[in-house]
């Protein structure tokens, strides 16, 4: 009995002490950086979503969070991660008690034509109940020109008769002409290319002139007269076999 009852004692002990320390823990893990919540900067977002109006595909949007450091003590910005390499992020390294700064976040759109640009930005901070802010920049995005299909596959083998076609249409609200279609060095001597007008719309015609078995690939480039968007490229493949 008396063997049971040490047992039990010692258990008893090592149940307090395990129980101290999950405490201690906690109070730590509350007290990040050395610092209480009452005495640490607290960092404050008015806004941490902006939504624009429809741009045009390849515009760079850009908006200012504006954060306020509402602690008694300066609010150091850590680090800033993005959700995509289009999108970038300027921060100030610290505000001051009282003041506020502003994360200056860009966005890229090209490649987003037709679709919602969407992208998450994590701001880092010092504030130990805030510790990550997670702001928002999203908006339409506008096609520049519809391009069905953007890119031409010419398949088949030698001696064959092999073309490929895609067409062009302007954005009614930015309208265009294209005024020269031109390929690219490297598919200088293995394409042929014609360009037709209907309407408002484009057909471009791509002609394989390879004679032999083989693979290229390459960019056809379609020049326009905005001022908006001078270029647009239609991708070409081809795949001769003997």
């Amino acid at each position: 009995m008396k063997k049971q009852a040490a047992i039990f004692f010692t258990a008893a002990w090592v149940a307090v002490i395990i129980t101290a320390i999950g405490i201690t823990g906690a109070v730590a893990a509350d007290q990040s950086f050395g610092q209480s919540p009452a005495s640490a900067p607290r960092a404050v977002l008015a806004n941490k979503a902006y939504t624009f109006d429809e741009v045009l595909e390849g515009e760079v949007v850009s908006h200012a969070f504006v954060i306020e450091n509402q602690g008694p003590v300066p609010l150091d910005i850590l680090n800033i991660r993005t959700s995509c390499g289009c999108t970038t992020a300027r921060r100030p390294k610290s505000i001051a008690p009282g003041s506020s700064g502003q994360i200056e976040v860009k966005g890229d759109t090209r490649g987003y034509g037709g679709h919602v640009f969407d992208k998450r930005i994590t701001v880092y901070t010092n504030d130990p109940l805030s510790p990550e802010l997670h702001l928002r920049l999203m908006g339409p995005v506008g096609r520049f020109a519809r391009i069905e299909p953007n890119r031409i596959v010419l398949r088949g083998k030698t001696g064959a008769s092999l073309n490929a076609q895609a067409t062009i249409t302007p954005n009614s609200v930015h309208p265009f002409r294209i005024i020269e279609v031109v390929a690219e060095r490297r598919l200088a001597e293995k394409i042929n290319i014609q360009l037709e007008e209907h309407d408002g719309t484009y057909r471009v015609t791509i002609y394989n002139r390879q004679a032999v078995s083989g693979q290229y690939r390459g960019r056809v480039i379609v020049k326009t007269d905005s001022t908006l968007k001078k270029e647009l490229l239609l991708y070409v493949i081809g795949d001769i076999k003997a």
